[in-house]
């Protein structure tokens, strides 16, 4: 056990552990690491920081790069023979607000870090699925999911792609709007980029086929006291 003694009129004692610095070579590393067993779970390794008025916080910071790239940050969960472990990180619960959750790259001079979600590959079944979501909500609004593409000074804008999987049968791409359950349904709106000698086009078609393409359907919905009626017209010049 490695602990500093108990304060009843101040604060306790801290903890430091780090190496020397080092000239003309490398500053030395700190390793900690649970033993390896063969009955029962592995030993477990918690990092805690301190409970008071305010929690304290756990700050996890790589080397910095004097003369190239920055030291990497690595978390992976522990390899299995039946399934590997799962990577969780969340903000803790609270009587009021809880905290943030911000994933982003930083900030660069020439280009910021590209940033990838996604699943592994399977060699024998179906890959893992991806799922986002807000928290349902009482007493108010759902929290809204946003998707937008950074502004750019040059070239084209950015693209945004919803694509579905390829498989024996293609993966279907449904767009629906919220459900109005005392009122009106949520809309649906495709709109083309403005733009200063012309706007963006719309274009909706099936795809190719060897045998028979898709229908084409566009069809208001049916209503107790009326459909809804639909327009097909250009803008006014």
């Amino acid at each position: 056990t490695l602990g500093t003694g108990t304060s009843t009129n101040g604060a306790s004692g801290s903890i430091a552990m780090s190496t020397g610095a080092a000239t003309s070579g490398a500053g030395g590393a700190i390793t900690l690491t649970v033993g390896d067993g063969d009955t029962g779970a592995g030993g477990a390794m918690n990092l805690t920081a301190g409970k008071s008025v305010t929690g304290g916080a756990l700050r996890m910071t790589a080397g910095q790069g004097t003369g190239g790239s920055g030291g990497h940050i690595v978390m992976t969960s522990g390899e299995g023979t039946t399934a590997s472990g799962a990577v969780s990180i969340s903000s803790g619960e609270a009587s009021g607000v809880t905290g943030e959750m911000i994933v982003a790259t930083g900030s660069g001079a020439n280009a910021s870090g590209a940033m990838t979600l996604g699943t592994g590959t399977s060699t024998n079944g179906a890959s893992g699925s991806i799922a986002m979501s807000t928290g349902a909500a009482t007493s108010g609004a759902g929290g809204a999911i946003t998707l937008t593409v950074g502004d750019g000074d040059t070239g084209a804008g950015g693209a945004m792609n919803l694509t579905a999987g390829k498989s024996v049968t293609g993966g279907a791409l449904r767009m629906t709007a919220g459900q109005g359950t005392g009122g009106s349904g949520g809309h649906i709106v495709m709109t083309s980029g403005e733009g200063t000698t012309a706007s963006g086009a719309v274009s909706i078609s099936s795809g190719e086929a060897s045998g028979v393409t898709g229908e084409m359907i566009v069809a208001t919905g049916s209503g107790a006291n009326a459909s809804g009626a639909m327009t097909l017209g250009t803008g006014t010049s």
